[in-house]
């Protein structure tokens, strides 16, 4: 696995856990679900900003969105979140 893709999926699960924790009180049965799509959408708005600026990637994406999708089911899984 290439480095930039290991950065991508730190991203994911950092972006995860961030958006998940910080609204657990505000709407706690759906924060991780805002979670993930939030490293979804950061995955993907990170390369279409590539598009013009640098190198999109398809594998950047899903690399980034499996950080989320991880950190999601440990959360859901094994925290009850």
């Amino acid at each position: 696995m290439e480095h930039d893709k290991i950065l991508h999926f730190a991203a994911g699960a950092v972006i995860c856990v961030i958006f998940s924790f910080l609204l657990r009180f505000c709407i706690p049965g759906i924060s991780t679900w805002v979670g993930l799509i939030a490293a979804f959408a950061f995955g993907m708005g990170k390369e279409i900003w590539d598009i013009k600026h640098g190198t999109p990637e398809f594998l950047d994406f899903i690399a980034t969105a499996s950080g989320g999708f991880v950190v999601f089911l440990i959360l859901k899984l094994l925290a009850g979140m």
